[in-house]
């Protein structure tokens, strides 16, 4: 086809197929494609390699734990809690496998139990410390967590913060018999700063909403003996 005015040919433009734009961008990227794929392959096989670690960190965790538990069955709590020997202790086990982000189940236990046998012995601060900083997924075992915190702060005689952490608990818990419970502890709390309002509606409360259990039964108790005074 000629310019009718000029008679020089018309250049024609031609449109790149799909498959000539996909060669373009590979050459063009090709540096840039290869290292995503490389990174893709290093994710995949770091993924593995993590989980495989995990799996070892488990079973070591879980056998060390396993020597422990009879220390824990006999009382011998403050063997448990620094080891014996080859034998290491909960606090040790929990320092190498316990964690937020990076522990794992057997490690969580661990601090968990390591908080309970410090409270066993009255070892109150280092319980509290080692009761926040369990993490467990179970939420019945991280309410009964949150739970020994509001012990120790009890212990403590820091009344307002056990009230809390008792309350906490009793959200966090699926049981219904340990909510109970956890709330009654909450409203006892109350009792002993004198804060007999507050005890009083939540031992109604409990009263109402978690008839038949042992905690419904201990805040009709602690109702009785505080009508008195209120």
């Amino acid at each position: 086809m000629n310019n009718i005015q000029t008679g020089t040919p018309v250049q024609q433009s031609v449109k790149p197929s799909t498959e000539d734009n996909l060669l373009y961008i590979a050459i063009k990227y090709k540096n840039a494609i290869i290292a995503a794929l490389v990174l893709l392959v290093c994710l995949g096989a770091g993924t593995f390699l993590w989980m495989r670690h995990q799996q070892e960190s488990e079973l070591d965790a879980s056998l060390q734990l396993s020597r422990i538990a009879p220390l824990l069955d006999r009382g011998e709590f403050k063997i448990a809690i620094n080891g014996e020997g080859k034998v290491p202790g909960l606090k040790k086990i929990a320092d190498e496998y316990a964690g937020k982000y990076m522990g794992t189940p057997s490690g969580n236990m661990a601090n968990l139990l390591l908080a309970n046998a410090y409270f066993s012995i009255k070892d109150f601060d280092n319980a509290l410390k080692a009761f926040k900083t369990v993490s467990i997924k179970n939420d019945d075992l991280a309410a009964a967590a949150l739970a020994g915190a509001g012990d120790c702060y009890f212990s403590k005689n820091q009344f307002a913060l056990a009230a809390e952490s008792y309350q906490e608990a009793a959200k966090k818990a699926e049981n219904k018999v340990l909510k109970a419970q956890y709330l009654s502890h909450a409203g006892n709390s109350f009792q002993q700063s004198n804060q007999l309002k507050k005890a009083a509606e939540l031992y109604t409360q409990i009263i109402a909403d978690y008839p038949g259990t042992t905690g419904a039964a201990m805040a009709q108790r602690s109702l009785w003996q505080i009508s008195g005074n209120l």
